[in-house]
């Protein structure tokens, strides 16, 4: 029976160690821990790959700056003072949709003390259901 541990049947579930000698002083190493493994060599396309994403995002940032900066130079406004209107637009809406349901509130008890529907209510005060 030859012993060489190169040379064993293993099982599937155990991984394999190979022992190899290196020739020169007759000692045995491990390859799996005194060798480069290849799995983490690095891959010169994929450096060429993530290069070449990095210079098209670099590239279309820049391109998305010059369009940005041609915006404001054209509309006179500022990236910060649309942020503060749109701001102010924001506030605007929720007065008015806590006035709206306001409005709702008092129209539905209006027409619960005339014995009316809501759709009868809004008719008689001249407003579309939609508004």
């Amino acid at each position: 029976m030859d012993a060489t541990p190169s040379k064993r049947k293993q099982s599937s579930n155990v991984p394999s160690l190979v022992l190899e000698s290196d020739n020169t002083s007759g000692t045995l190493f491990e390859s799996h821990t005194d060798r480069k493994p290849r799995l983490f060599e690095p891959r010169k396309d994929r450096k060429h790959e993530l290069r070449t994403a990095i210079a098209t995002a670099t590239s279309e940032l820049d391109v998305q700056r010059a369009r940005r900066d041609a915006l404001e130079q054209e509309s006179g406004l500022t990236v910060e003072r649309a942020r503060q209107l749109n701001d102010e637009n924001i506030d605007r809406l929720h007065r008015y949709n806590d006035t709206k349901d306001a409005a709702q509130i008092l129209f539905g008890k209006l027409a619960e003390l005339k014995g009316k529907t809501i759709k009868e209510i809004y008719a008689e005060y001249d407003i579309e259901l939609d508004d």
